[in-house]
């Protein structure tokens, strides 16, 4: 199964890398776990040796009710920088984000209130919906803290380095590419 995953071209995936809206990954970022052929009218992956999150993604967004074949609605990438941003419900639902996966720190002790990870490295690009909860992050870069509330849209780009500081439990859809 592993090795016909990694072979295995899905076409109906068009919306994990937003070609719907014309993204084409920056050179300087290429996409780890899929690659983009401009040679077809739908999106071709070739799913490589990424993340098991990523990889398990689609299965995910289909079980909460997410269907990556209407080509009309679904998740895509906002930005290729990190950034913080209120979703309008437009977006909302645009994106589909009801149907994404939920995560919460309620069940993670590492993630418990006050606790600070630093320099955690994301292995893979997520735009998340924050549901509940606050959350403090300081991107490496800047060093300037940053506060993610209800009703943000914050995007991760992979490889993105930050210290996080859970401020009040957090719950958030997500989309991982």
């Amino acid at each position: 199964i592993i090795s016909t995953m990694k072979t295995a071209t899905f076409t109906a995936l068009s919306l994990l890398v937003g070609v719907s809206n014309g993204f084409t990954p920056p050179a300087s970022r290429p996409l780890s776990c899929h690659q983009y052929s401009s040679s077809t009218t739908t999106a071709q992956y070739a799913v490589e040796e990424g993340h098991p999150a990523v990889i398990g993604w689609p299965e995910k967004y289909s079980e909460g009710g997410g269907s990556i074949d209407d080509g009309t609605t679904g998740p895509e990438i906002l930005s290729t920088e990190f950034q913080i941003q209120n979703a309008s419900s437009s977006q909302l639902q645009q994106l589909d984000v009801e149907n994404w996966p939920t995560w919460t720190t309620s069940d993670k002790p590492k993630w418990g209130v006050g606790n600070q990870v630093v320099d955690k490295e994301m292995p893979y690009g997520e735009l998340s919906y924050v549901l509940s909860g606050k959350l403090e992050i300081i991107p490496q870069s800047t060093g300037v803290p940053e506060i993610v509330n209800v009703g943000d849209f914050v995007t991760f780009p992979k490889g993105f380095v930050a210290s996080w500081k859970v401020l009040e439990e957090l719950t958030w859809h997500y989309y991982l590419y």
